[in-house]
Order: C-alpha cells, then sequence, then structure tokens
C-alpha cells in the first residue's frame, strides 16, 4: 500500500500538457512558457467538474497571455509603486537613485506560477525583480478581468 502511494499521479490535458500532483499540497503541476519564459500553473486536486472548470480558466489565460501579462503588470505596479518607491527610500546600498516609475516597475518583474481555480479565478506568483528584496508579488484577479488585490508575501 505504501508503494502504491509514493507512485507520482499525473493528468494530462491535450492542450496544456501533463500535470503531476504534489500529494503534500494536493495540486497538480506542469512547466508551461508565459511571455518566453517558463513559469510553473497549478490547479487543485478537486472533482472532474471543478478541475475542468480550472482548465478552461488557464486554457483561456494561456490563449490570451500577451494581453493578461501586461495587464497583471500593469495592475500590480499601480496597486504596489508607492509601497517599492517606501523601500526604495529605506535602501542603503545605494546613494541616490532616480524616482522609480511604472514603466520601471513592470519592466522588473515577472510570472513566477499561475493558479487557475473554477469560476475564472486565478492567482499570479511574480518575481519581485528585487523591488521589494526579493518577496514575491501576489495577484489576484478573475477571468473577466476584474482584479482583486496585489500584494507582496515571503
Amino acid at each position: 500500500m505504501l508503494e502504491e502511494a509514493k507512485k507520482p499521479v499525473f493528468y494530462h490535458n491535450d492542450l496544456l500538457g501533463t500535470f503531476e500532483l504534489v500529494k503534500g499540497l494536493d495540486l497538480f503541476e506542469t512547466t508551461i512558457q508565459w511571455s518566453n519564459q517558463e513559469c510553473l500553473l497549478y490547479f487543485n486536486l478537486e472533482e472532474d467538474e471543478k478541475v475542468n472548470d480550472s482548465l478552461r480558466t488557464a486554457r483561456q489565460l494561456m490563449k490570451e497571455q500577451t494581453t493578461w501579462d501586461a495587464s497583471i503588470k500593469s495592475f500590480a505596479a499601480n496597486q504596489l509603486l508607492e509601497l517599492a518607491k517606501d523601500w526604495q527610500e529605506q535602501d542603503d546600498s545605494s546613494e541616490t537613485q532616480e524616482e522609480l516609475t511604472l514603466d520601471q516597475f513592470m519592466s522588473r518583474i515577472s510570472l513566477e506560477s499561475l493558479h487557475a481555480y473554477p469560476d475564472g479565478e486565478f492567482e499570479v506568483y511574480c518575481h519581485d525583480g528585487d523591488l521589494f528584496w526579493g518577496h514575491v508579488i501576489i495577484v489576484s484577479d478573475n477571468i473577466n478581468g476584474t482584479f482583486q488585490d496585489a500584494h507582496i508575501a515571503g
């Protein structure tokens, strides 16, 4: 029984590829290409109907990833620019810095992982480009474009 529990569990989707179950988290994970770089795509282990709905969310994001990438970065920058400026002021490592702009903020962050949920909900985890000394930026959204939150964690 123990040997059976140790075996990897996979879920295949023709459009998104093969996901492997991360058993301790009850998440399926795969690597995808997003804006010319690799990132992780997750969805929760749930009943089939919710899995299919989560995968619909993921497919929609992948299909329109250029638009979503720009929207996610823009929302994060607009929500967190002032906080990033505060962190920049606290940085003792450099003496004079030019003031951080929205475009600079957006160009420094990059998508690390995407978590797709049912009902069009998703969360994006972004590398902070050292704006927040290595903390992750989390953006919550819905496929209908209703951004809910952007904050730092870690």
